[in-house]
């Protein structure tokens, strides 16, 4: 990974951390496409950093400082080495203009974390949205160079007709020309975003593929209810903010009465917070929690 990427990512992971709730292990080792065990270390390194990352059952969260209470001195995180090898990182970057000169400037003045962790994080995929936004509503094809697929662990280009970006322009809709199937991309998996100067040729193959509230795609709706506890339920409208009018307020907790399209988006929340969910239905969902329980007892007894 280059040196600005590895920038983002620690930007990133301290914005995630911030979080009022904060976030397990395992989500961010999703959102990273790591293992737990090098979130581990990153945690060693932000707390290298001067940030205390905090545990309260599986969840991590860094605390917000009140700046009333704080001195402008006691904000600095970084050592005067610290940020000018950041400052080297985006000088040899591809980053030039006015933004590279405003970054640049706040670093010098070590100014707010948060301001330069947003700035850096964001401009990297900034140009890509804009690129995608225009090619769906142009109807032109794209090349997507070197995403990284989880699932199949490999970088490659992906000629696709962009159809539709959607939670908070985090993941892409999209025909894959290649493989003929509509799939689903993360967008800051994306390294850059070509156009090939092509019309959309496949759009009769596009479908009518839907993004359930956990960004999870398919065209066949499956009905969903789950029994939160209060707990669970402001965690799951923070994190899946689209859920919010299918979650009913009951005496004990919350009811979340939805549809989705895949068991993995939902799964994942449900296997984060197991003593503070009840799947009333369908069965299908609690087989799959079973079976996905059970291997990874299988692989962890190994």
């Amino acid at each position: 990974m280059v040196d600005h990427r590895k920038i983002y990512r620690v930007f990133s992971l301290i914005s995630r951390l911030r979080a009022p709730f904060g976030v397990t292990k395992a989500a961010l080792a999703q959102d990273f496409d790591v293992s737990e065990r090098t979130i581990e270390r990153y945690f060693v390194l932000l707390q290298d950093l001067g940030f205390e990352v905090k545990k309260q059952a599986n969840r991590y969260r860094i605390e917000r400082l009140e700046k009333c209470q704080t001195k402008p001195e006691d904000l600095i995180v970084f050592s005067l080495e610290e940020a000018a090898a950041i400052k080297d990182a985006i000088t040899n970057s591809p980053l030039r203009g006015p933004l590279q000169k405003s970054l640049l400037t706040k670093l010098y003045a070590l100014t707010d974390i948060d301001e330069i962790s947003d700035t850096l994080y964001r401009q990297n995929i900034t140009k890509n949205i804009s690129f995608i936004r225009k090619a769906i509503k142009d109807k032109e094809q794209l090349i997507l160079k070197n995403y990284h697929s989880v699932s199949s662990e490999k970088t490659s280009d992906r000629q696709v007709e962009p159809i539709k970006l959607f939670s908070y322009y985090t993941y892409l809709l999209a025909f894959e020309v290649g493989t003929r199937k509509v799939k689903q991309f993360k967008i800051d998996r994306i390294e850059g975003v070509h156009t090939t100067g092509c019309n959309w040729q496949f759009e009769e193959n596009h479908g009518e593929s839907r993004i359930d509230a956990f960004g999870m795609s398919g065209c066949q709706p499956i009905p969903v209810n789950l029994k939160l506890s209060t707990r669970a339920h402001h965690l799951m409208e923070e994190e899946f903010p689209d859920t919010v009018t299918d979650i009913h307020i009951v005496d004990d907790g919350a009811i979340y009465d939805g549809a989705v399209y895949s068991f993995e988006g939902i799964g994942r929340f449900i296997m984060g917070l197991l003593d503070e969910v009840v799947v009333v239905k369908p069965e299908g969902l609690k087989v799959y929690i079973d079976e996905r329980i059970t291997a990874w007892h299988e692989q962890t007894s190994r």
